[in-house]
């Protein structure tokens, strides 16, 4: 009996663990192997309750180790529950250093990185959308695997 209450005890607190109360939202999407269209826009939809708190948020890239750039440039349009709309044009995310070597982790085939891009205070309580383009010169870009929002509490 002992036996397999102690795997179901690590499960539990493991899973515990992988919860974390500050995170509002944490979302990936993935983007087409045949490329990433810059007309194709990835939309992530939050719930906010909460106005009394400020908010990281993150733009999380999942790019191969052939992706040709060392950086990437985003459009991200936020749309508010009043249906009110703030656009953010030309927010670049450096993915490399000068010499090559990825800034974020690299498992071999993919490189993961969280890039913070505002601080975000919800100033109205409802459904929130965070529209996702990408800016790149390139009308289909290669080498990025998924795209993903992050956002956080950070407790202000």
């Amino acid at each position: 009996m002992n036996k397999r209450i102690i795997p179901i005890l690590i499960s539990l607190m493991l899973l515990v663990a992988a919860c974390d109360p500050d995170v509002l939202y944490n979302e990936n999407m993935r983007i087409d192997e045949k490329g990433w269209n810059m007309n194709d826009e990835l939309v992530f939809n939050i719930d906010a309750e909460d106005t009394s708190q400020t908010y990281l948020c993150c733009i999380d890239i999942r790019n191969r180790n052939d992706y040709a750039y060392s950086n990437i440039y985003f459009f991200i349009k936020t749309i508010y529950p009043d249906g009110s709309i703030a656009a953010d044009t030309n927010i670049e995310f450096q993915l490399a250093e000068r010499d090559g070597r990825w800034l974020g982790k690299d498992n071999g085939r993919y490189i993961d990185g969280r890039y913070p891009f505002c601080y975000f205070h919800f100033p109205q309580q409802g459904s929130y959308q965070f529209v996702v383009r990408h800016a790149m010169r390139d009308t289909v870009l290669q080498g990025i695997k998924n795209i993903g929002l992050h956002i956080e509490n950070t407790g202000k």
